[in-house]
């Protein structure tokens, strides 16, 4: 985690934002920010509202109220939004990936997007993988690779363009608890980057996150610290880790 005294530069502001899916209300309306050097954990159940949440931060999705600024520039338009993706970068669940792609050739493809240069993003591409611990991978089709493998070739892509605002959602699946770690230690490096990490995976949130937020059916049921979150434990509540069960008696209270 990040202390106070290393950050000091807003990244990302929702302003009353919310999501309506129809009569569904997806996402109730919502006010954050997310400073430079600071990582942000989403927790929830499924269907709880974090992919929305991220959607509406990719400047993706727009909200059906409200107003999303990353680095300054509100987002009001899709041309906006599409200089703003510029900013950011998201790394899904799921990247989609192309089967005849090399761990380079994806890495290349998302420094294209993003408009880097061709003049050094070469480099770049290199640069990134080896952060992630695949330089020498860089040459195998992502068919030949680990699940594991393919999971950083994408942090290495969501990288490389060095983003003022980075969403990972479930980043650390399929990778092993070795990798896991040296994942978390690349993630506390990004100084100069506000990050937003959707997990389930609790170990994770509590070695990364600088502020929590619990998700529940799209709405906000808890906010602050992991040792905040400690403390609302109950006795009797489920889980492994006094983090576990303090989520977990979140979720089962009764909301006004």
């Amino acid at each position: 985690m990040s202390s106070a005294a290393e950050y000091s530069q807003t990244v990302a502001v929702l302003a009353h934002v919310s999501r309506d899916f129809g009569r569904l209300q997806a996402l109730a309306p919502l006010d954050l920010e997310v400073a430079a050097g600071r990582v942000l954990g989403l927790l929830g159940p499924n269907g709880a509202g974090k992919t929305t949440l991220m959607s509406i931060m990719a400047c993706e999705l727009a909200p059906s109220t409200g107003t999303v600024t990353v680095g300054g520039t509100t987002v009001t338009d899709a041309s906006i939004a599409r200089r703003a993706r510029r900013r950011l970068a998201l790394m899904p669940q799921r990247p989609a990936s192309v089967p005849g792609f090399s761990a380079l050739d994806t890495v290349e493809y998302a420094a294209w997007i993003k408009g880097l240069p061709a003049r050094g993003r070469r480099e770049a591409c290199m640069e990134a993988l080896d952060r992630v611990g695949l330089a020498a991978q860089a040459k195998r089709l992502l068919r030949t690779l680990s699940g594991g493998m393919v999971q950083r070739v994408h942090l290495a892509a969501a990288l490389v363009s060095r983003p003022a605002l980075l969403l990972l959602d479930e980043p650390t699946v399929g990778l092993d608890p070795a990798q896991r770690i040296a994942f978390r230690s690349l993630i506390e490096e990004l100084q100069d980057t506000a990050t937003v990490l959707a997990t389930h995976l609790v170990e994770d949130v509590r070695a990364l996150s600088d502020e929590l937020l619990v998700l529940d059916a799209g709405h906000i049921r808890f906010r602050g610290t992991t040792a905040q979150l400690e403390a609302r434990a109950t006795p009797d509540a489920p889980g492994d880790s006094q983090l576990e069960r303090g989520y977990m008696s979140v979720l089962s209270r009764e909301q006004p």
